[in-house]
């Protein structure tokens, strides 16, 4: 790992493992769980490793999470779209696109969010790991 200026650069193979516990809902340090008190809530600590779930940048923090939140959807929408657009040419069902791509819209973001946190989260973890400046339990 190269330090530049407090943030270290993570190899290929810790990020991807970091994401991957992050993607089914587990701490990306360390794997343990759960780390959702409900769908819209993290827990504060990690139950095993006891690493802070929420950094302390709360404002910053969570513009982070939804950004990436709101780039996943659009990708989903935008493969959707294109998807059925050249897979039924020149029959396009365009009701289908318009309502089902509407409702996608609305109930995508509600479903990715705790995915998006935790991502969002694993990806700060890996540039910035846990140091002594990081609350833990």
């Amino acid at each position: 790992m190269a330090e530049s200026e407090g943030l270290s650069w993570p190899g290929f193979r810790t990020l991807a493992r970091m994401i991957g516990r992050a993607l089914i809902l587990r701490c990306p340090n360390c794997g343990g769980g759960p780390v959702l008190k409900d769908w819209f809530h993290l827990r504060e600590h990690c139950p095993k490793c006891g690493i802070a779930l929420e950094r302390g940048e709360e404002s910053d923090y969570y513009i982070g999470g939804m950004l990436l939140n709101i780039t996943l959807c659009f990708i989903i929408f935008a493969v959707g779209f294109w998807g059925v657009l050249i897979l039924t040419y020149p029959r396009v069902p365009w009701d289908l696109l318009q309502y089902g791509l509407v409702a996608a819209m609305i109930v995508l973001p509600i479903l990715l969010y705790p995915m998006s946190r935790i991502v969002w989260l694993a990806a700060d973890l890996a540039v910035r790991p846990r140091s002594e400046r990081t609350p833990e339990k």
